[in-house]
């Protein structure tokens, strides 16, 4: 599909974004991982994507249009992405033990906050995520390297941004729902239904049907 012809993807914004990302990051890492999701990563992804907004309203006004087929789009693709979580998940905190401590630890610090703060939370999180790592990082490398390269560097990116706050396996599972996202948003040229499917397989896998008890 083709880029709108306006997109907020500019390489300077795309570089203040990913900098002021791990900025964030690496602020809050030392103050633990509760810290480094919630109030650094979560709040930068919210306030970079009021910037998106701000500096391109109308383009990101019409990546966010939604019609059906893209929200049907958007909606298989997290039944797809969570049937692959479901099985996958399992086989590898049985045969890396790391794995399963990991799993434990980020529902703990995804738990900090009461069930509805972090329910209230979620959709502007997401929704700024989408906005800066979706709609202007891999724009901003589409556009220089096309769109396999985008969405392989921009996902890639986007895992690495999660380092600093210090769980190898939030950088493994950032690399992977990273890509499947910027999949979407390359396919369909919409940001409707990577945010779809971001928002189901998030609100499915930390809050409905947790692996942790």
């Amino acid at each position: 599909m083709n880029e709108p012809r306006r997109a907020p993807g500019r390489v300077p914004f795309a570089l203040v974004c990913v900098a002021t990302w791990l900025a964030a990051a690496v602020s809050a890492g030392p103050r633990g991982i509760w810290l480094g999701i919630w109030l650094a990563v979560g709040a930068a992804s919210v306030m970079l994507g009021a910037a998106a907004s701000l500096l391109d309203g109308a383009s990101v006004a019409q990546q966010l249009r939604p019609t059906g087929r893209l929200l049907l789009i958007g909606a298989g693709a997290a039944v797809a992405m969570l049937a692959a979580t479901y099985v996958l998940q399992p086989m590898l905190a049985r045969a890396a033990p790391a794995v399963a401590r990991e799993t434990a630890l980020l529902y703990a610090a995804f738990r900090g906050p009461s069930p509805v703060v972090a329910a209230l939370a979620l959709g502007p999180v997401v929704l700024g995520e989408e906005l800066v790592w979706r709609g202007v990082v891999q724009a901003a490398f589409t556009r220089r390297f096309g769109q396999v390269a985008g969405v392989g560097l921009a996902a890639t990116t986007f895992a690495l941004a999660h380092a600093p706050i210090g769980s190898f396996y939030l950088v493994a599972v950032a690399l992977g729902c990273g890509a499947a996202w910027g999949a979407l948003r390359a396919i369909t040229g919409s940001l409707v239904p990577s945010l779809v499917a971001h928002l189901i397989w998030d609100a499915v896998v930390l809050l409905a049907v947790p692996f942790v008890p």
